[in-house]
């Protein structure tokens, strides 16, 4: 699916392009995807507006129609900082809903069908950055190692004002083998990584899930190995009552995630990798169990009575 058949498909009214003098050529496109951030978006984007480099950077600020004060303060940004910033002001109608959810996906697809970039990075409207040379080092790295499809780093967690243990949180602290990204077998936050920009079009699952981050990644394993580059200052990832899961129960935090694996089967099944495919179908029966378990400490007895029954008779694909 390219960007005319993405529009064609899920844009019913046009998006606001607010007016810069960005270039047309930047090395590094940043994309930011907003919805009521007005307590953290300053922070982050004065964190991707700090950085260094010797390259030119542009950052693509999608204002999904909040009901705070962020779409106000994109515009003052997107005004100070004409040169850098590219705003697209999106309205209620064009959100994508997946399985009874609004998502933030025509937004984040809409800034990545525009970027102009060779590398593209994300940073959620919520999350910042620490490193000022973030970019530089990632970017670099990518220019001198055409194998890799993308590089990432560390990430923190902030969750009500404070830090965890850096020990509690599971992450990625090595390179990620080009199969082990298209398996999801490692999975860095976004916000962490770096890539080519090399998906001319996306496939026509993307639009439909809700973890449009690991659909990502499966396919930008198919373009190479990804470098984790420990110098790098951790990003901040931030929980709070306003993110997507926080306030979800985990039960639809399971049916989503087999709703991807759903879609990544049917996508490698379509291109015929067979492996693919049966690594996504595991995955699939695998997060069932978890559900199942998770039900059943729940108490949610006849719940997991019919799931255990699905799982027993092979029905859950």
């Amino acid at each position: 699916m390219d960007f005319e058949e993405f529009k064609k498909t899920y844009q019913k009214v046009e998006v606001e392009h607010y007016t810069n003098s960005v270039p047309e050529n930047v090395t590094v496109s940043v994309l930011v995807q907003t919805y009521n951030h007005e307590n953290f978006l300053k922070q982050c984007l004065d964190s991707i507006l700090d950085q260094k480099t010797n390259f030119d950077f542009e950052i693509l600020l999608g204002e999904d129609n909040s009901t705070d004060s962020t779409r106000n303060i994109c515009i003052e940004y997107a005004k100070k900082y004409p040169e850098k910033i590219r705003l697209f002001l999106h309205y209620d109608e064009n959100k994508i809903k997946v399985n009874g959810i609004i998502t933030g996906n025509f937004n984040a697809l809409f800034n990545f069908y525009n970027a102009k970039g060779r590398y593209i990075a994300f940073c959620e409207g919520d999350d910042y950055w620490t490193d000022p040379y973030k970019l530089q080092k990632q970017a670099g790295f990518l220019e001198k190692n055409g194998a890799y499809s993308l590089c990432f780093h560390p990430y923190k967690v902030l969750q009500h004002g404070s830090i965890p243990d850096p020990g509690l949180i599971e992450q990625p602290t090595t390179d990620i083998t080009s199969e082990e990204l298209q398996q999801l077998k490692q999975h860095p936050l976004l916000s962490t990584v770096c890539f080519r920009n090399s998906l001319a079009s996306l496939p026509s699952q993307i639009p439909e899930i809700i973890n449009v981050d690991s659909f990502l990644l499966s396919l930008l394993g198919g373009k190479g190995d990804a470098k984790y580059i420990s110098e790098i200052r951790p990003g901040i990832y931030r929980k709070h009552q306003e993110g997507i899961w926080a306030g979800r129960f985990r039960e639809k935090k399971f049916l989503s995630k087999i709703h991807t694996y759903t879609k990544l089967k049917e996508f490698y099944v379509d291109r015929k990798i067979i492996s693919l495919a049966n690594n996504f179908e595991q995955e699939v029966r695998n997060t069932y169990k978890m559900l199942l378990y998770f039900l059943i400490r729940k108490g949610e007895i006849y719940k997991a009575t019919k799931l255990a029954f699905r799982i027993l008779n092979g029905s859950l694909i």
